[in-house]
């Protein structure tokens, strides 16, 4: 079996408040966080997780979330940062459909994308409130490219398998990789941050590197952020990566500062 590197690439900036974070937690904290994708190295493919951010309209944001840094050239920097250009991808990914994950699509015309039935058919129509954070045209454009729509445990090849693990969406998809140092789980947003994996932590670094103080959760052995479309799935799901993984050090969540210039396995 094949064993990877995990890249994560920092494709953009997001502002937020902590409570999208960490569910009814310092709501009201803000906090800037990498928007990121993922480069799996090591295998006769080059296969990318998720896309990046769309580009903010005139006044910087998008769905009320400020965007620095990010959108079609944000996406290309950070390839090109690791010596890759956009139409070397052979595989993308997406974890899930929002705007921060499945944008920028038409910069990868020779790649396969990869995406839960579920999560497809979820994007088409999801509930009013997560209407925004869809976007309908990222659904008719990506019907034009090289489109699988697969099930829970599908391997987009030797050691790397996709999981179904709804709960932040319906049809959210983490990624298994196999590495030198055992399998990594890729939880996209059913992890934003390692806060969702260490509850009992009081501070997040921001992608500044500023200290921001928060309230800790020890009572829990994990817990949730603050979208999602189900808390039981959730609950069952993030479960289930810990499983897959082994341990909650080969977990990746989908938006943590601490990422940054970081390589799994760490050498």
């Amino acid at each position: 079996m094949a064993d990877y590197t995990i890249r994560p690439l920092v494709v953009g900036k997001i502002g937020a408040v902590k409570g999208v974070a960490t569910h009814m937690v310092d709501m009201m904290t803000p906090v800037v966080v990498p928007v990121l994708a993922f480069y799996l190295e090591g295998g006769s493919k080059k296969i990318l997780v998720d896309t990046g951010v769309v580009d903010p309209g005139p006044d910087g944001t998008h769905h009320g979330f400020p965007l620095f840094n990010a959108g079609r050239q944000g996406m290309v920097d950070a390839l090109a940062e690791i010596g890759l250009k956009p139409d070397d991808i052979d595989v993308v990914i997406l974890t899930h459909m929002h705007f921060d994950h499945a944008a920028n699509i038409g910069l990868f015309p020779n790649a396969q994308f990869i995406l839960q039935k579920k999560e497809w058919e979820y994007a088409k129509s999801p509930l009013p409130i997560q209407q925004g954070v869809y976007m309908t045209e990222l659904v008719d454009q990506l019907e034009k490219y090289d489109l699988l729509l697969v099930d829970d445990g599908y391997e987009v090849a030797d050691g790397i398998q996709v999981l179904c693990v709804p709960g932040h969406t319906k049809g959210q998809q983490a990624i298994a990789v196999n590495t030198s140092d055992g399998v990594y789980v890729i939880a996209g947003d059913l992890t934003y941050t390692y806060l969702n994996i260490y509850p009992e932590r009081d501070e997040l670094i921001d992608i500044f590197g500023n200290k921001v103080a928060c309230t800790p959760q020890p009572g829990h052995a994990f817990y949730p952020p603050g979208i999602h479309t189900d808390l039981s799935d959730w609950y069952n799901s993030i479960w289930r990566v810990l499983k897959v993984a082994g341990s909650r050090k080969h977990i990746i969540p989908g938006h943590d500062p601490g990422l940054m210039g970081k390589v799994f396995p760490e050498k």
